[in-house]
């Protein structure tokens, strides 16, 4: 694959003013197996102001709530009363008044508070990282102990389909799209992405020289129809390129870009039989796919209406879970080396350690290394050293941390559900005025708006949005995640059910919008 690498990341060498690599040792030199430090520029570990460090973890999402005489922020119990005399101060303290007692089968749960500690001290053997290893200048690639997580891990979840693979740990996946779109892309170098993406990602395109075309999506609204990229359009392109696009005559893709699971801002996941053949036209027309999946592992089954509390001691298995509900990886199928899988901790542990990795071959991860050595660095030592120790000290390792993110999909479930039923619930969803996306994974559904024939959508959306923001509920527009921002096909809004702190107000956030919705339409597509 090294004929797919932008020609800075092949031409990169990494140097050290310490070490003087480039100039070869005089004959007979033997190093000394014993060299006393006095030119690393790094304090001693006896310099550090930190002596230990003490986490407090929890055993299950929100746990705290469990042991209230109400109902958990994420689990109470869906029920009409809910929505009654939903008053202003409920709303500003961001706590529900709901008055219904815990279920029985939350307060079975195995809460281990003799184990809730995990303790991270100056030194230690290499199972955990330490203060005076992960305080200190390390690896650019990741501390040892961290990357060795990332690769039992993957083996574990998504083993890709050749041995000669790495991993490396990046500063969250915006650092690792970063990353492999410099190690891909030249001047003029062609990637693909979906018409609708996370768009910060086109500025690392830009950054790189390269330039970003879109392709077009299924959004059916009709349950597991759509995968997402328009398998039709996206072969029509690939085969008559020169044709499709004349702009770009003689200048194949370099790269395919795509969000598979979960997809921001459409909330669509392909199947693994979709894959095969996206990454069949891959190997056909030569290109790399960047494979971007922060919300893979909160897997969704179709929806369903709440029935009363959640069973958080109903877990899957970890067997059941991978076999029969994680879609598995675009690594998992690669023969060739020519996936770059970009991963983050920020949805499955806390966006703000700024944690994530990369999964490629290696002569990828060789360039994503010679880069980090130029630009970041390594990534924060503290933010390895307090991941690492959590998932080792307190959730045991891969299944452990399997086990976490488990509870989380739990919780992730039944919010989804909640928002669904309310809008489904609602009068301009019964009025035909609105469909919705269900999600297969992650933390999006997207709301369509049928828009009478003729309609300038892209005016009423604008407009729309104004009147949500009226009514008191944040969205985000559709064209806003436009990779061309002349798109026609924009008459949708993405929702989350990740940042409510209970039921009540993600079920008020629905009537918001449903209500705004009814009274758009009422008022003849008008403020």
């Amino acid at each position: 694959m090294s004929h797919l690498l932008s020609e800075r990341a092949a031409k990169r060498t990494v140097s050290s003013f310490i070490s003087g690599d480039s100039v070869p040792p005089p004959e007979g030199y033997k190093p000394h197996p014993n060299t006393l430090p006095l030119h690393w520029g790094m304090p001693n570990e006896g310099f550090f102001p930190v002596d230990s460090i003490e986490l407090n973890i929890i055993d299950y999402p929100f746990q705290k709530s469990l042991a209230l005489p109400v109902t958990n922020a994420s689990l109470e119990s869906l029920q009409p009363t809910l929505t009654a005399g939903l008053n202003e101060s409920r709303l500003t303290n961001g706590h529900s008044a709901t008055t219904l007692s815990v279920d029985d089968s939350l307060r079975k749960l195995k809460i281990n508070k003799e184990n809730s500690k995990v303790v991270i001290s100056k030194y230690s053997d290499n199972k955990y990282i330490d203060l005076a290893h992960g305080l200190q200048y390390s690896e650019n690639a990741g501390l040892p102990q961290l990357l060795k997580f990332t690769e039992d891990f993957i083996h574990r979840v998504h083993k890709p389909a050749y041995e000669e693979w790495s991993t490396i740990i990046t500063s969250g996946a915006g650092d690792g799209l970063n990353k492999a779109a410099e190690v891909l892309l030249d001047d003029g170098d062609i990637i693909l992405v979906e018409e609708f993406t996370f768009t910060p990602f086109l500025k690392n395109v830009e950054q790189a020289g390269g330039i970003a075309v879109p392709i077009e999506m299924d959004l059916s609204t009709e349950p597991d129809k759509s995968q997402g990229i328009d398998l039709g359009y996206l072969t029509d392109l690939l085969e008559n390129w020169d044709e499709r696009k004349p702009e770009y005559k003689g200048k194949k893709p370099k790269a395919l870009y795509t969000i598979p699971t979960g997809q921001n801002p459409t909330g669509l996941t392909q199947t693994l039989e979709f894959r095969k053949k996206i990454y069949a036209l891959a190997e056909k027309y030569d290109f790399a796919i960047i494979e971007d999946d922060p919300y893979g592992y909160l897997t969704l089954p179709p929806y369903q209406k709440p029935q009363g509390f959640v069973k958080l001691d109903e877990l899957l298995t970890i067997d059941e879970y991978l076999k029969n509900h994680l879609t598995p990886s675009y690594v998992t199928i690669d023969t060739s080396g020519r996936v770059i899988r970009v991963e983050t901790f920020s949805k499955l542990f806390a966006p703000g350690l700024r944690l994530g990795f990369v999964v490629a071959h290696k002569k990828f991860i060789k360039a994503i290394d010679n880069y980090a050595a130029v630009v970041t660095r390594q990534p924060s030592g503290l933010a390895q050293i307090v991941l690492q120790n959590t998932i080792e000290q307190k959730f045991g390792g891969v299944d452990g941390f399997i086990n976490w993110f488990l509870k989380l999909r739990v919780s992730y479930i039944h919010r989804r559900n909640v928002l669904l039923n309310q809008i489904y619930e609602s009068k301009a969803y019964k009025d035909k005025l609105i469909e919705v996306i269900d999600p297969r994974a992650g933390m999006f559904a997207s709301l369509v708006i049928n828009f009478p024939p003729g309609t300038n959508v892209y005016e009423k959306i604008f407009l729309l949005n104004w009147k949500f923001s009226h009514y008191g509920v944040g969205v985000v527009p559709g064209f806003n995640l436009a990779v061309d921002k002349g798109n026609k096909n924009v008459n949708f809004f993405r929702l989350t059910y990740a940042p409510s702190p209970n039921d009540d107000l993600i079920i008020e956030a629905a009537n918001r919008l449903t209500n705004a919705v009814s009274d758009f339409f009422a008022k003849d597509l008008e403020f």
